[in-house]
């Protein structure tokens, strides 16, 4: 695809952090600026999901490098 290994495992690493932020929770509008979204959701510990999610994205990054 001519895109070079480095910035597309940036861009897995980004996504990461996106992901994770949404499903624990831990997005906020100061680190979302104008895109920040609140999606409603049931309260409880999302922890091993976050990890879970965090080691697929790891998988990806380290496939790509």
């Amino acid at each position: 695809l001519g895109v070079p290994t480095q910035s597309a495992a940036r861009a897995v690493a980004i996504m990461k952090a996106s992901a994770t932020a949404h499903i624990g929770e831990t997005n906020t509008p100061a680190n979302g600026g104008t895109k920040f979204r609140k999606m409603e959701t049931i309260q409880g510990d999302c922890s091993a999901l976050v990890a879970e999610a965090a080691s697929y994205f790891d998988r990806v990054i380290s496939a790509v490098a």
